[in-house]
């Protein structure tokens, strides 16, 4: 295949105005950020996959992987490999059981859900990382700039507080 970029998943977000899944795919030894959208179902295959949640019967995904290793073949790792028409598309490498690697065709959230349930490594191809990653905004929370703010606003406060306690 490509030259390829281990990612691993970042994050997992839900807009609250339209209920859109965004997955983020951080690349390990970069800063930048590959984001995807994904379906409600996946978002919460790959959900259960991070947080490590059983649950009574085998979802599509544990499915795949169970007939996967009942023909004793193995899951390598998966790969988004391309674009086309505003749609990525990946792969998951396996190896049969005669020791042959095979590629299966199939959607990025599905590959990385089964990639999550089999502890296989996720790649994207370097280009597309390249043309499609974002750099993150840093978390505000963290921004030490803010830190001086909330100082600024409990000296503000404290005047407001004073105002109230002479009234």
């Amino acid at each position: 295949m490509s030259e390829k970029t281990e990612v691993l998943v970042q994050s997992l977000r839900i807009s609250l105005t339209n209920q859109n899944r965004l997955l983020l795919l951080k690349d390990k030894n970069g800063p930048l950020s590959l984001p995807l959208f994904v379906g409600q179902f996946e978002a919460e295959a790959i959900v259960l996959s991070l947080q490590e949640i059983e649950i009574s019967r085998p979802q599509p995904h544990d499915l795949i992987r169970s007939a996967i290793r009942a023909l004793d073949g193995q899951i390598i790792s998966v790969e988004i490999t391309v674009m086309k028409a505003a749609t990525f598309f990946a792969v998951i490498l396996l190896k049969d059981a005669d020791g042959q690697e095979k590629y299966l065709d199939c959607r990025p959230s599905d590959a990385i859900a089964v990639a999550l349930r089999s502890n296989a490594p996720i790649y994207v191809n370097r280009e597309l990382m390249q043309q499609y990653g974002i750099m993150p905004e840093p978390d505000v929370r963290t921004n030490p700039k803010q830190s001086t703010e909330n100082e600024n606003d409990e000296e503000d406060l404290s005047a407001f507080s004073d105002f109230l306690s002479n009234f």
